[in-house]
């Protein structure tokens, strides 16, 4: 066993860790936070030093790098901000993926050399308003096929990103089977643009500044060369992209875990109470050595995951751990942070606060901890199905 990383791939953690002191320090995404705004040319600047090709294949203009490489980026944005981490992570997880396993030759050539160049940026718009990990029992969005055409009518919640997306992932019914529901679920990739999409902002509590949407298709007319992979067999390239989801998830909440964790072991180490560091009260030490363990710990579990899939071998129960372990114990990170910090960690001063806000919808997004949970117990434990 080899803990340690290769010479390219410190060499890219260095890259990214550079960038994000630079691009994106901490005050800077409090701004962004407190604006709402995502920034129109920060994605474009990961470009431009190659991250956004970093996990695309060379021959079409990335650097040949894997589920690790998305790794690294991810952890080491997520420190300063797990919202630009998301952004990053649309594209190269449910875009570059997506494309690299279902995407016909052509629409490979076409996409992943403008995603590495930053000319192409992509949302996934797949939950429905009456449901969430249900998607085959609640997708109602429907695409109705009319000659070399689709015709997609239906409504999605919570698309994340559209607002900076060139393009969307969407996910429709084209023929229901009631013997087998994962049968019938086509994907297409059109424009946003596309005449007939609209969309409205959804309020949230935190990534306030890389916003979520409710999406209405009303007569959407697509081409049928905008499908990624087969007619009626889109519930496979879904399936697909599951354990590279769940470690993209788990990787950002290393990273944010991380972040909360640095920022709390500084202000124990610079604030005092009683003529001393607070951060030598054994009550404020076993908190921070409490959270150092369990990050360390779901950081393992992340990069087995991360390796496991380079390795082309089975590790879907070990992403789905990844998933659940890393953001319970970045879920605590933030919570202990905010202990330890007190009444300055209920401030907007502090960046505490934002990392708690932020890190609340990783326990239950892209998939819940709970349906985690009964995954690992099917597939790992080996028990009957319990949904």
């Amino acid at each position: 066993m080899d803990f340690r990383f290769t010479d390219d791939q410190r060499a890219l953690q260095d890259v990214v860790r550079r960038f994000v002191e630079k691009e994106m320090p901490k005050d800077r995404v409090a701004e962004w936070d407190k604006n709402e705004e995502f920034p129109k040319d920060l994605l474009d600047k990961m470009a431009d030093i190659g991250l956004m090709g970093a996990t695309i294949p060379e021959e079409y203009g990335g650097t040949g790098g894997g589920a690790m490489e998305e790794v690294i980026v991810l952890e080491e944005l997520s420190r300063h901000s797990s919202t630009v981490a998301l952004a990053y992570g649309l594209d190269v997880c449910f875009g570059a993926v997506t494309l690299e396993r279902h995407g016909t030759e052509e629409q490979r050539r076409e996409f992943l050399p403008k995603l590495a160049s930053g000319q192409c940026h992509f949302a996934l718009s797949m939950t429905e308003p009456d449901g969430g990990t249900d998607i085959l029992g609640s997708t109602k969005t429907v695409a109705r096929e009319d000659g070399d055409y689709f015709v997609i009518n239906g409504s999605k919640v919570y698309t994340t990103g559209i607002n900076i997306a060139s393009h969307v992932f969407v996910v429709v019914r084209t023929e229901k089977d009631p013997n087998k529901p994962s049968h019938g679920l086509t994907v297409f990739l059109l424009p946003k643009d596309t005449p007939g999409i609209k969309y409205s902002k959804i309020v949230k509590m935190g990534s306030k500044f890389l916003h979520s949407y409710e999406v209405a298709y009303q007569d959407v007319r697509v081409h049928k060369s905008t499908m990624i992979g087969k007619h009626n067999k889109g519930w496979h390239a879904v399936l697909d992209t599951l354990n590279n989801e769940r470690i993209f998830i788990a990787a950002v909440c290393c990273g944010l875990g991380r972040g909360a964790f640095e920022d709390a072991n500084q202000y124990a180490l610079d604030r005092t109470a009683f003529g001393r560091p607070i951060g030598q009260f054994q009550a404020v030490q076993h908190q921070l050595a409490d959270t150092l363990v369990e990050l360390d710990l779901a950081q393992l579990s992340t990069y087995k995951a991360a390796w496991l899939q380079d390795e082309k071998l089975e590790g879907s129960v070990q992403a789905a751990s990844a998933k659940y372990y890393a953001s319970e114990a970045a879920f605590r990170a933030t919570d202990r942070g905010m202990r330890v910090l007190a009444g300055s960690g209920f401030t907007m001063e502090y960046h505490m606060q934002r990392y708690y806000r932020d890190v609340r919808q990783l326990i239950f997004a892209p998939v819940t901890n709970e349906m985690s949970k009964n995954f690992i117990a099917q597939v790992g434990c080996g028990l009957p199905k319990s949904y």
